[in-house]
């Protein structure tokens, strides 16, 4: 499990540096005015393709031992009991529910693409800001302004208040600080204004942008970049685990959900002919709720296994709950009467 952990960390890793430097990419590419230094263009470029690059070749590392698992037990017989007998296919609608793990499959990828959007979204609102700022500093009347006062408030960003003339009107605004530049009141700066609106101001050096809308662009970039390689992880999970099930079917149990202090709930699987098998929940919003010995059934192989439980934890309905195998099933166990 540790080689496992670590394929998945080094994937994680590189779809977060395809993404950092895809961003600054995007972003360098679409701001007008920014000028690429000598092999900088073809670095990052290089980068990209090596990030992605490791990123599928962590991705086929990792799915590696599940192709030997599924070429050594092409009949799931380390896995699932055979399929004689009946498996309480009238208690559930079993390819009802073989159906909607491909819904959730769906609904995961659904999730991911939200995921995606915000990342791009605050991309394009920081790209947006920043355009908008070098386009007022382009075209803007530049006047003499006055520091009247500089403030460093304890929660926000540091401002200043500036004093400037425009053909026939004086103005006093608020610019907020964020070169990092000392300033001190009387000092004297060049201000940047919109003929059209002269509230709409900014200094040569300061591009006061709206601070709620930076925030807000930044913050929707942080949580895309974070939650992204997650979130397409749980998807990718999902369509793996819906494709095993729909290959193997769902076996009848009597499970027990047990709690591992180091590794999380775990549900010990008694099948009908009198074998068993150790599950570990994979982490997932869906969770098999209080510990429980009750029916349930049991599908997939490997690491791709799912336990549909006749109800859910919180609300009634069949709940599918994602695990993976600890090693073969065993005999003999307590068989499900």
């Amino acid at each position: 499990m540790t080689g496992r952990r670590g394929w998945l960390v080094l994937i994680v890793a590189a779809v977060l540096v395809f993404l950092f430097f895809g961003a600054g990419t995007a972003y360098s590419l679409l701001t007008p005015d920014y000028a690429f230094a000598d092999g900088e263009l073809l670095g990052e470029a290089a980068i990209l393709t090596g990030s992605l690059a490791l990123a599928a070749f962590g991705a086929r590392r990792l799915h590696a031992p599940d192709v030997r698992l599924r070429d050594q037990v092409p009949d799931f017989g380390a896995w699932l009991p055979g399929r004689e007998g009946s498996h309480g296919e009238g208690r559930v609608d079993l390819d009802a529910q073989t159906a909607r793990l491909r819904r959730t499959a769906l609904v995961a990828t659904a999730i991911a693409g939200a995921w995606a959007l915000l990342f791009a979204s605050g991309l394009a609102a920081v790209i947006a800001a920043d355009r908008a700022a070098a386009d007022l500093l382009a075209t803007g009347v530049h006047a003499e302004g006055t520091v009247l006062s500089v403030e460093e408030p304890a929660r926000g960003a540091p401002t200043m208040w500036v004093r400037y003339h425009t053909p026939g009107a004086s103005w006093t605004e608020e610019i907020v600080r964020d070169s990092g530049r000392d300033y001190h009141e009387g000092e004297t700066v060049t201000v940047v204004y919109d003929p059209a609106d002269p509230a709409h101001v900014r200094t040569t050096l300061e591009a006061n942008g709206s601070q709620v809308v930076g925030w807000l662009a930044v913050a929707a970039l942080v949580a895309g970049f974070l939650a992204l390689p997650f979130a397409a992880s749980a998807a990718w999970g999902w369509w793996r685990r819906a494709r095993a099930v729909a290959e193997t079917g769902w076996r009848i149990a009597t499970v027990t959900v047990v709690p591992r202090v180091q590794r999380g709930q775990w549900i010990e699987a008694a099948y009908r002919d009198g074998s068993g098998i150790g599950l570990r929940c994979v982490p997932s919003l869906h969770r098999p709720g209080e510990l429980a010995r009750r029916r349930a059934w049991v599908g997939g192989w490997g690491r791709q296994m799912v336990v549909l439980f006749p109800y859910g934890p919180d609300k009634p309905g069949p709940q599918h709950v994602p695990v993976l195998a600890a090693g073969p099933r065993a005999q003999p166990m307590s068989p499900v009467r």
